[in-house]
């Protein structure tokens, strides 16, 4: 597995809705690449962010829509 496709199945990981041998191969990827697992941590932690800024409310769409898209292009750097 390669980092594009682990960008790919970043949001799918955290949401536990992977498939089993998906996700072993993802977390031995990032067991060894250190720039998916501070993409990892630095997705989980927007989200945690995210979630305590808006408690009950719901991200709208074009702004997850950017977040997401910002953090790709960072990534790609």
């Amino acid at each position: 597995m390669d980092c594009k496709e682990i960008v790919k199945l970043i949001s799918d990981y955290i949401d536990r809705e992977i498939e089993e041998a998906k996700r072993e191969m993802l977390e031995e990827h990032i067991k060894i690449c250190k720039k998916c697992e501070s993409f990892l941590n630095t997705t989980v932690k927007t989200i945690i962010f995210s979630r305590k800024i808006y408690k009950n409310k719901k991200i709208p769409k074009k702004v997850e829509k950017t977040l997401y898209y910002h953090i790709r292009i960072r990534y790609k750097k």
